[in-house]
């Protein structure tokens, strides 16, 4: 019968004083780190070993160099690098907008290390941050890079417009900004007409900057005109308010609105 070692690469595990015949049970407790393993039997015949490897595997590090190369009103395309040098199973992405108080939206299984998330709010903050996946578990985010989205046209009107006259030819028209913006409120058009079947592109057009109010000067006494507001950003108009119709009286009467 041969006597049986334990070696943990060039060291020796066993006792050469303790060296049982035959048989040899290894029991390894508080592994740290990845080593080979050697059990090794010697006789008069000679001596055979055989080698076991205990692999350590960890969490992924987080990736690193977490960038926004390009954003439009509602994507925002991100590049990372690794930062492991094992190989990974996939990447998740978790992003949130910053003026909600919202948890994470998360993106499983990005397998590449560019990746464009659609769907987002024009004209918003956002914060993004990366985990690597390996088949141990998910490892720690990334640092979190934070981008606005780009600018939209407006997507809904300004509120709460109204008119009411100045003199018989002048009037103040006043409203309040738009709830979906899309982006900085550059100005105001102000859009009125006496016939309201007219395209609205034949409308008389009163420009303002971004203030809630303005006055139209030079209008006809004792007709009813037809008014519609719209906002605009340095990308486009936004669509218009409902028709307001207000009626210019005879002589310097003020008129009520509807």
């Amino acid at each position: 019968m041969p006597y049986v070692k334990w070696t943990m690469g060039l060291v020796e595990l066993t006792k050469e004083e303790e060296m049982p015949l035959g048989r040899n049970v290894l029991e390894v407790t508080n592994i740290r780190e990845s080593a080979n393993y050697t059990c090794v039997a010697i006789s008069s015949l000679g001596m055979i070993e055989a080698t076991a490897q205990v692999t350590v595997k960890a969490l992924p590090k987080p990736p690193t160099s977490l960038t926004v190369t390009e954003t439009t009103a509602t994507s925002v395309t991100l590049t990372w690098d690794s930062g492991n040098p094992e190989p990974i199973s996939y990447y998740m992405i978790q992003y949130r907008a910053k003026s909600l108080d919202n948890g994470f939206q998360e993106v499983e299984g990005v397998a590449t290390t560019r990746y464009s998330i659609g769907g987002l709010s024009p004209y918003s903050e956002y914060e993004f941050r990366v985990m690597a996946v390996n088949n141990i578990g998910r490892g720690p985010p990334s640092d979190p890079v934070e981008t606005r989205t780009g600018e939209q046209a407006p997507s809904s009107p300004p509120l709460h417009v109204q008119a009411r006259m100045l003199s018989a030819s002048t009037m103040l028209v006043q409203w309040e900004a738009p709830e979906e913006p899309n982006g900085q409120i550059r100005g105001y058009r102000v859009y009125y007409s006496s016939d309201m079947t007219a395209p609205l592109s034949a409308w008389q057009k009163h420009n303002t900057d971004d203030s809630s109010l303005t006055t139209i000067s030079g209008l006809t006494p004792d007709i009813t005109y037809s008014l519609r507001v719209l906002g605009f950003t340095s990308v486009g108009d936004g669509p218009p308010s409902d028709i307001l119709q207000v009626k210019t009286q005879q002589g310097g009467e003020h008129s009520t609105t509807q």
